[in-house]
């Protein structure tokens, strides 16, 4: 009778597991149609003995019935403390299921995510020989078509109807929402034609008149709302891009690509084939130089052309990869894309992936990206960047890799101009200006010494200078709201003898 059920959320695993009560209990398997509903946050106790005494109490409600465990993989941890009592769940849960006191007496639904349940189950052979192969089902995602015929029953129970103009704004929803394995299928549909409701009952309580259609239809604008902002800017992408200061091949290079896709996204609409997009990019130079920047302003152009569902960024290093020990590398690569879906990985310093070290799992990071990026190739960008000769490296280290950058971006460093200009919009942003004697005096000095950390250096000049301009005028007996604002030419230890260390 014990049943493994498989699939994303919201495809029906609770409600099947209620359905298989009442057959069990029609058959006389089982005397009662009860389904116990848990999970480790009611299975797991925070001191020694607690969790079997709140295992056995569950497994003593569902006697007679199911006792249903959601995503009971997250009962076992690999690098789980002495503290951390999810497996004693197990071993209390095995033990009864084959204790005279039990046995036969109750059937148990374990639920979650198809790949961490088939991980959880061949990590623990003593309950993976409890739950056979034949009683795995996998539920799979419900297709557009479905999600609208179970939206439209949705609607039906709460009196309303949709009309077609509704039913094609609902579909743009839930495309713009399909986006990973998290995505909530019927749960999101219900909460999704819930929220119409709300709106449409909002706007007919605003009005002096009512008429049947505002209790009884859902039109196109009832889902008219976003379910979340799709950025924090109130600019476009291209706007965000042409404000930048300097790296003017950057943003040809950009613009171009923008400009390639809107031609093949024509030229499809029209019936002609198009060419093979290629999003995947390289950005390589110096520190400091834009390329986190530019990378979110990528993402967010590749959104407004509706390429990208999200546009969001997920920056990621070495350590966000790649684990200390065998095959935990390739679950936490899987788990940063996972967030990045529908968006950009931006991984900086990505050639520090490819170490020689005996034992270093870098490797086994770049094959599982290359997997990935060939798994989910219409919803993630991913973005390789660092110094140019060793990105090259990098991407000679796999041929996976190699095929699928054809973009190459290189960020130069800023001039001594286009550095001084960095500096005065980080000091209008903080509220700050300089006197003209600072901004020559800096203007000179960037010109004879050239920060290594380009804008990232700018930023750290200003924030410093910020906190000397605090103590001058602390050492004064007063002071007006242009000497809070203003920052002087020794606020920034240009003339002394430590600028070297400034610097």
């Amino acid at each position: 009778m014990n049943m493994v059920l498989t699939g994303n959320p919201g495809t029906g695993k609770t409600t099947l597991a209620r359905r298989l009560a009442e057959i069990y209990y029609e058959l006389g398997v089982l005397p009662k149609a009860d389904v116990v509903e848990t999970d480790r946050s009611r299975l797991v106790g925070a001191y020694v003995g607690q969790t079997e005494e709140k295992t056995l109490q569950a497994v003593e409600e569902a006697e007679g019935g199911i006792l249903f465990i959601d995503e009971a993989y997250s009962l076992f941890k690999h690098d789980a403390s002495g503290t951390d009592y999810g497996q004693t769940v197990i071993d209390t849960l095995v033990s009864a299921m084959t204790s005279d006191n039990y046995a036969g007496k109750f059937a148990v639904i374990l639920a979650g995510y198809p790949e961490e349940m088939r991980r959880f189950l061949w990590s623990n052979p003593g309950l993976r020989s409890r739950f056979p192969e034949t009683n795995h089902i996998h539920l799979p995602d419900y297709s557009t078509a479905e999600l609208l015929e179970i939206a439209e029953n949705v609607a039906l129970d709460n009196d309303f109807i949709l009309t077609e103009e509704a039913l094609a704004s609902l579909s743009d929803h839930i495309e713009n929402q399909r986006v990973d394995d998290t995505f909530g299928n019927a749960r999101v549909v219900k909460d999704l034609v819930t929220e119409a409701i709300f709106i449409q009952g909002a706007k007919a309580a605003e009005k002096e008149q009512f008429n049947e259609s505002d209790f009884t239809i859902l039109d196109a604008e009832a889902f008219s709302f976003k379910v979340h902002e799709d950025h924090q800017f109130d600019q476009s992408g291209e706007e965000r891009l042409n404000q930048l200061v300097g790296l003017k091949e950057v943003k040809e290079q950009v613009l171009k690509l923008s400009s390639f896709v809107q031609v093949q996204q024509l030229r499809k609409d029209q019936g002609l084939p198009a060419v093979p997009v290629q999003l995947h990019a390289v950005f390589s130079g110096p520190p400091g130089t834009g390329k986190t920047t530019v990378a979110s302003i990528y993402s967010h152009i590749l959104h407004d052309l509706g390429l990208l569902k999200r546009g969001h960024l997920v920056t990621a290093g070495r350590s966000d990869l790649v684990a200390g020990y065998t095959g935990q590398t390739a679950i936490k690569t899987k788990q940063k894309i996972r967030e990045a879906l529908g968006g950009v990985l931006f991984i900086d310093e990505a050639y520090s992936l490819l170490s020689k070290a005996a034992g270093d799992f870098g490797r086994e990071a770049v094959e599982t990206l290359v997997e990935e990026m060939t798994r989910h190739e219409e919803n993630l960008v991913i973005i390789l960047a660092g110094y140019e000769n060793e990105m090259n490296a990098l991407l000679n280290s796999n041929p996976g890799l190699t095929s699928r950058f054809k973009s190459f971006f290189y960020f130069t460093s800023y001039s001594g101009k286009e550095l001084i200009e960095i500096l005065s919009l980080y000091a209008e942003d903080y509220g700050y200006r300089f006197e003209d004697a600072a901004i020559s005096s800096l203007e000179s000095y960037v010109r004879e010494h050239p920060p290594e950390g380009n804008a990232r250096t700018m930023k750290n000049w200003l924030e410093a200078a910020i906190q000397r301009q605090a103590f001058r005028l602390m050492q004064q007996e007063d002071w007006d709201k242009n000497q809070l604002m203003e920052l002087k030419a020794d606020d920034f230890l240009l003339n002394r003898k430590d600028e070297s260390k400034h610097e």
